[in-house]
């Protein structure tokens, strides 16, 4: 992203974006993992917890690349909206 586009997406990720959680019932699928990952943990030791918390840090890595896509095409699309589409 640009510096213009990182800005916004920023801008969005800070203010906007929690006021849209509730639509997508977050909390509570955040509450579930985080039981299924407390007890997860509770069995493993040493290496094992380790890797666990490698594994978590690249789903986090890949979730925050997944939302960048996702603001990226909804820009992508709103400015497709906006030009004129007849031939």
């Amino acid at each position: 992203m640009d510096k213009l586009m990182r800005t916004l997406f920023c801008h969005l990720m800070e203010n906007q974006l929690a006021l849209y959680y509730a639509r997508t019932a977050l909390a509570e699928r955040e509450r579930a993992r985080d039981e299924v990952g407390r007890r997860l943990w509770e069995q493993l030791e040493g290496e094992q917890r380790a890797l666990l918390e490698e594994l978590q840090r690249a789903y986090d890595y890949a979730q925050m690349a997944e939302l960048e896509a996702m603001y990226l095409a909804a820009f992508d699309q709103c400015a497709a909206l906006h030009r004129p589409h007849t031939a």
